[in-house]
């Protein structure tokens, strides 16, 4: 029953609506609560303008209507809170949030009823989502390791997630790495295809 509820929600025009709406309500609490340690929780980073929760909904709005990756989105920083610490400057950081999101991801999905390979997918695109170790190997053999660790199958999907992530923030220089993530990926499978 949350399963379908949830679905519906996040396969809406605009899923943050709904969410919202269940967090207001409550009823958040019987189907994901770890939703709720999202709301209110400043990231203290000149990288976010926005709480942990209110980035996620601007996520999951942006992305691409497809179930995978709008649960991708929503859950993509879903362990920020328990990953946080503040630098000697006064800075939040969040290291490894993206490895243990991927894991509370996946306990959150198994206890929803999804299937193994819906939360395989989901766990995946959340592991690799963190833009900043993916910019730093923007480099021939950083996209070689970086498509080898996803899978081609999944790169659109996966360049999609980084795309809407950084929608979500307010450095839109962050956009222009994204197309050169993009264009780089193309051109390592163009010369990779060649080779065959």
């Amino acid at each position: 029953m949350y399963k379908n509820i949830l679905n519906n929600i996040l396969l809406s025009e605009k899923p943050s609506i709904g969410i919202y709406k269940l967090i207001e309500t409550g009823e958040i609490r019987e189907i994901i609560p770890e939703l709720i340690k999202l709301k209110g929780f400043e990231q203290q980073t000149p990288y976010h303008d926005k709480d942990v929760l209110d980035h996620t909904m601007a996520v999951v709005d942006y992305i691409k209507p497809e179930l995978h990756l709008r649960m991708a989105a929503l859950l993509h920083d879903i362990s920020k809170p328990s990953c946080f610490t503040i630098d000697a400057k006064g800075r939040g950081h969040f290291y490894g949030h993206h490895i243990k999101s991927a894991e509370e991801s996946e306990k959150i999905l198994k206890r929803l009823g999804y299937e193994e390979d819906f939360i395989n997918e989901v766990k995946i695109l959340i592991l690799y989502h963190y833009i900043k170790e993916i910019v730093a190997n923007v480099k021939e053999k950083g996209i070689k390791r970086f498509i080898d660790s996803i899978g081609e199958e999944r790169l659109d999907d996966m360049l999609e997630l980084i795309s809407a992530d950084m929608a979500g923030k307010p450095d839109t220089g962050n956009l222009e790495v994204v197309q050169r993530l993009k264009d780089l990926s193309n051109e390592y499978l163009s010369n990779k295809d060649k080779e065959l």
